[in-house]
């Protein structure tokens, strides 16, 4: 299903990344044979820490430059934001409690209860509320989950913000059985870039390439809308696999004619002609296994219902990245003859 690998440099790439996964499913066997298995809080720690190692470094050129403008205004403080207001805080009650300390008189017997005891340098306050998490640890859990289900709520909000402006393409559903469709799609037009590598490398890159068309980052003009699904097909010349095809849907109000030319000698725009397809849709996060499974489902199907078959597997995305795997929704079709 992924013939992908047209030299023998990406063979070689291929290759030490299975080595790299086998040795990273080895060292993680190791590891629980060596350690015990971590508590429920440490794993809901580390997966919070997770999520916000990652979303610290898309945010410093990743998923952030794909965000829709309008989620230009939703910003997440960093960790020197953080810091800074730490230490304001930290001003202002040793601010407060100097006044304090200089508007009571001297003799007062309440003084010696407040003394450096509440001074920020002594690091007694913070000391004791680590004291206090570790000792109750229901209430570090508290925090911790809390803080999952903030990170997963405002991914949840992003994912239907942008499913609700996203574009798709127009069809009639002819027939539906279970999961598959056999669907009559309108013409529309794509903007095509070619890709080598394996399936998930290669769309990440196709999509880069053909983000900065829509974004102008790249040429001169107006941005055109993001649209979705994200399609990708094997690409072939003279029987001979070249890699994959990463198409964007253009926006139905253009043609081919209308939208601007392409600076990067590696987009085409084509003219996609009405067609019917047969698709089967499935959630979760997209891998070769579960691919496979879907494929050989709808081959059945086409060979069941005695469909001829027209070219190869789409494979349809319509989820940002940061989607959770549970809202994914993905798409395999396959064009076959009226």
């Amino acid at each position: 299903m992924f013939r992908d690998k047209p030299s023998a440099y990406d063979r070689l790439t291929d290759a030490i990344g299975d080595i790299g996964e086998r040795l990273a499913d080895l060292e993680s066997q190791i590891v629980e044979r060596i350690h015990p298995k971590p508590s429920r809080a440490e794993r809901l720690r580390r997966l919070v820490q997770h999520e916000v190692n990652r979303l610290h470094h898309d945010a410093e050129g990743g998923y952030a430059r794909y965000l829709p403008s309008f989620l230009g205004s939703i910003a997440f403080p960093t960790a020197g934001d953080l810091r800074s207001r730490w230490h304001g805080a930290e001003h202002s009650v040793r601010d407060g409690v100097k006044d304090v300390r200089d508007s009571l008189p001297s003799s007062t017997s309440l003084w010696p209860s407040f003394g450096k005891r509440a001074s920020f340098n002594t690091g007694r306050g913070y000391q004791r509320s680590k004291d206090y998490l570790r000792d109750h640890s229901e209430v570090s859990t508290a925090l911790i989950a809390g803080g999952a289900i903030l990170a997963v709520g405002a991914a949840i909000y992003a994912t239907k913000k942008i499913a609700d402006h996203a574009e798709e393409p127009d069809y009639d559903v002819v027939r539906k059985d279970g999961d598959i469709e056999i669907r009559d799609y309108d013409a529309m037009v794509v903007a095509e870039t070619v890709k080598t590598g394996y399936h998930e490398k290669a769309r990440r890159r196709g999509f880069e390439t053909l983000y900065d068309y829509i974004a102008a980052n790249n040429r001169s003009g107006k941005k055109i809308a993001m649209t979705v699904p994200v399609l990708q097909q094997l690409s072939e010349s003279a029987g001979r696999t070249k890699g994959w095809a990463v198409r964007f849907v253009m926006p139905k109000k253009y043609t081919k004619a209308s939208l601007p030319t392409p600076n990067a000698n590696d987009i085409t725009l084509q003219d996609v002609p009405a067609r019917r397809l047969v698709a089967v849709r499935f959630n979760g996060n997209f891998s070769a296994s579960l691919a496979s499974k879907k494929l050989m489902s709808l081959y059945n199907y086409v060979a069941d219902e005695n469909l001829k078959q027209k070219g190869d597997p789409i494979y349809a995305f319509y989820n940002a990245p940061w989607t959770p795997g549970f809202l994914r929704r993905n798409e395999i079709l396959i064009e076959v003859e009226r």
